[in-house]
């Protein structure tokens, strides 16, 4: 009998209590099943995990009111409240991906990075020493990228239409007044930093950042080293001079102090060249680097230079006294710059800093004397806030500060012409980052700078996004105003011009799978408040105005694949320009001569493991640019023969600790001609007599050997060669 009760209370309570089943689906966002996630009643046992196509079932014996938890590594957890009463549950649930910043899309429109602090990587630190041809130079690189410009007789940046002037270049967020050697006219220059200081650069070809300005088309922001692997001393002997490096540390800190010495004679003596010397350029500088660890997390970095140069030479211009008489150039350069950066608080980051410049160039030629004297200063604080993981807040103050002096002089007269200017500028910034996910970010900033030389102020917006399709592909898009001073020998005793502006919107479309990057950007940039002049009978510029105007638009195409061809790497770029600008003493809109419509870069590295070599070449291609013909009607119609060099370059492992480097530009013999010097004056025929304006040489060649000494003997200079 109690068998019979027993049994039936069972039977009852299952009638009472039935058992009910909670199935479903769980999705991402995008619509893609989740296998593997959790799915469980809050504060209980029953649950059950998705299978591979993101389904789950279980039973339940519970009753009333639950919650309903999922969890998904990767994704925001999911809860939702459900009324348990035996019946069965079917659910669809799609789970939001977790925001990771490292993760999340990042704003790549105008901007390449290289080395591991940057988010938006095209080229690593390696590759922008390691590039045939570059030379060693950070500069030369650079040209290897889209929306670049080579100018042989220039060596300096121009992007997107941009004169070389345009391009703002900081060291760790200070800004660096001269960050070019001095040269004769029409002789490449090279930048002035050695770039084995630097673990990172970042270039932005346009709608940078509101962090930055006097910059009116693109930013180059150099990061220097932190603390060193080890203490070691370098030594470089090459065929243009020598070098020598040491390090030391302690505890918390190291210093790092360089000198070198160059002297072009013995190499220019040896390879025929295109121009006629006096005396070949000669150089000696040094520098110094200080690092120290700090509370609050904190680095504080100290960087100097100072270096001397000269040189003599022999103009190829069409006059017989230009030909005959050298021009004496003789420069000296002291830069140093300091920052500290660390922890206010957990939330807070706090990063402060300097910079001073003092430059002086001494021309001279027969009994012409001029002194070009250039010191200059930068002040800088900024602040970035973390308001939560989503949103990001930066704020900042700064103060440039610019004194240029031109004094001129001549051999058996009285007195010296000197003519300069003081000028302070103010300016403050704030930006925000806004994450709405991981797939989509605004940034949008506002800049304000005052000039105390011109009495005036500008008010600058910038506004910037980015969509993540996927994993591999992204859409961004940036905006802005950009303001800039005049050059400084302009500015000169015309303190009634105001900044010159340009406008930036730029489209970039960029994908990364397996090992390749492809970047596709379109852009459209408008000029305005220019500088225009006239030029007087006595080739003096008068009339000055900010009357100016013009445009640049292009596509730039960008693309790297580290995957196809094992040991080697390589990238294409290829730009497409149209531009015009009537500017300076032009008479009318008119293509600027120092621009190419068609650019293509083509670089290749290999490493050949049984040679212990890496083995790099690099070809580059500029479409005609124009010039102008006064034998001709019309302004900048003459176009150039296309620029061609194809440059390689060996880097030998010896040892670990030695390498033996050398490299060849321009190996075929391409006769490139940059433009032409034309006589002021016609001859008797009516003719305005021209001589070509070519590189130094048809050909560069360079070896050198590097050496390093450290303890454990793994250190080598391989990131210091070109």
């Amino acid at each position: 009998m109690k068998t019979i009760l027993l049994l039936f209370s069972i039977f009852l309570g299952n009638s009472l209590y039935s058992q009910g089943t909670i199935s479903g689906r769980i999705n991402s966002s995008s619509g893609e099943s989740l296998p593997g996630a959790n799915i469980y009643l809050e504060g209980t046992y029953t649950g059950a995990s998705s299978n591979a196509d993101g389904e789950f079932s279980f039973s339940y014996d519970e009753e009333g009111a639950f919650i309903l938890v999922v969890e998904f590594i990767g994704f925001e957890d999911y809860k939702q409240a459900v009324d348990l009463t035996g019946q069965d549950i079917r659910l669809t649930i799609s789970l939001n991906e977790k925001f990771n910043q490292l993760n999340a899309v990042s704003i790549t429109a105008g901007n390449y990075g290289s080395g591991e602090s940057e988010k938006v990587v095209v080229m690593s630190s390696l590759d922008v020493v390691t590039t045939a041809g570059a030379l060693g130079d950070v500069t030369g690189a650079m040209q290897t990228l889209p929306g670049t410009t080579t100018n042989g007789e220039s060596g300096k940046l121009f992007v997107h239409g941009g004169s070389s002037n345009e391009t703002g270049t900081y060291i760790d967020g200070i800004w660096v007044p001269q960050p070019y050697t001095s040269s004769a006219p029409n002789m490449a220059v090279r930048g002035r930093f050695n770039p084995f200081m630097f673990s990172g650069t970042a270039f932005s070809t346009g709608g940078y950042s509101a962090e930055y300005g006097q910059a009116l088309s693109s930013v180059l922001s150099l990061n220097t080293n932190d603390m060193p692997d080890e203490e070691s001393v370098n030594f470089s002997i090459m065929t243009v001079g020598v070098d020598a490096a040491g390090t030391k540390m302690w505890g918390n800190g190291a210093i790092t102090a360089s000198v070198n010495y160059m002297n072009l004679k013995p190499y220019m003596e040896l390879i025929p060249q295109n121009y006629q010397w006096k005396k070949q350029p000669e150089a000696i500088g040094g520098a110094l680097s200080f690092r120290q660890q700090t509370k609050a997390n904190g680095m504080l970095k100290v960087y100097a230079t100072i270096d001397h140069s000269n040189l003599s030479q022999f103009g190829n211009g069409v006059e017989e006294t230009v030909k005959s008489t050298p021009l004496n150039l003789s420069n000296n350069n002291f830069f140093i710059n300091t920052n500290w950066r660390g922890l206010l608080s957990p939330k807070w980051v706090l990063k402060t800093g300097g910079s001073f410049t003092s430059n002086s160039d001494d021309y001279s030629k027969i009994e012409n004397n001029l002194n070009q004297t250039l010191r200059a200063g930068h002040a800088k604080i900024t602040a970035k806030h973390e308001i939560n993981a989503k949103i990001h807040l930066l704020i900042g103050t700064e103060y440039f500060y610019k004194s240029f002096q031109q004094i001129f002089s001549k051999t058996g007269t009285a007195g010296d012409s000197t003519n300069g200017f003081t000028e302070g500028i103010s300016a403050s910034f704030a930006e925000a980052e806004v994450y709405t996910s991981a797939k989509f970010v605004v940034k949008g900033g506002i800049r304000f700078e005052y000039s105390d030389y011109f009495k005036k102020s500008t008010l600058s917006p910038r506004l910037s996004t980015a969509y993540k399709f996927n994993d591999k592909s992204q859409l961004s898009l940036a905006y802005g105003w950009f303001y800039q001073d005049p050059g400084y020998e302009l500015m000169v005793d015309n303190n009634f011009l105001q900044n010159e502006r340009a406008s930036h919107l730029i489209l970039s479309f960029q994908n990364t799978r397996n090992g390749r990057t492809l970047r596709v950007e379109a852009y459209y940039k408008k000029y305005a408040d220019l500088i225009k002049y006239s030029t007087d009978e006595g080739f003096q510029k008068t009339a000055f105005n900010n009357n100016g105007n013009g445009y640049a638009t292009g596509i730039d195409v960008f693309w790297r694949d580290d995957k196809t061809i094992k040991n080697g790497q390589y990238w294409i770029s290829y730009s497409y320009l149209q531009t015009e600008r009537n500017y300076n003493d032009y008479p009318g809109l008119a293509i600027p001569d120092y621009t190419n419509t068609h650019t293509v870069s083509f670089v290749y590295k290999h490493w050949i493991e049984n040679w212990r070599s890496l083995i790099g070449m690099t070809f580059q291609y500029g479409s005609p640019r124009p010039y102008n013909d006064p034998n001709t009607n019309g302004f900048n119609q003459g176009r150039l023969k296309p620029f061609r060099t194809l440059n390689i370059s060996w880097s030998y492992l010896y040892k670990q600790n030695i390498i033996f480097h050398a490299s060849v530009s321009n190996i075929p013999g391409f006769n490139n001609v940059y433009g032409y010097n034309y006589s002021p004056f016609p001859n008797e025929s009516g003719v305005f007599e021209r001589t070509e304006i070519l590189p130094a040489a048809k050909r560069f060649f360079f070896i050198g050997c590097f050496i390093t000494l450290s303890k454990k003997g793994e250190l080598n200079q391989l990131d210091k060669i070109n």
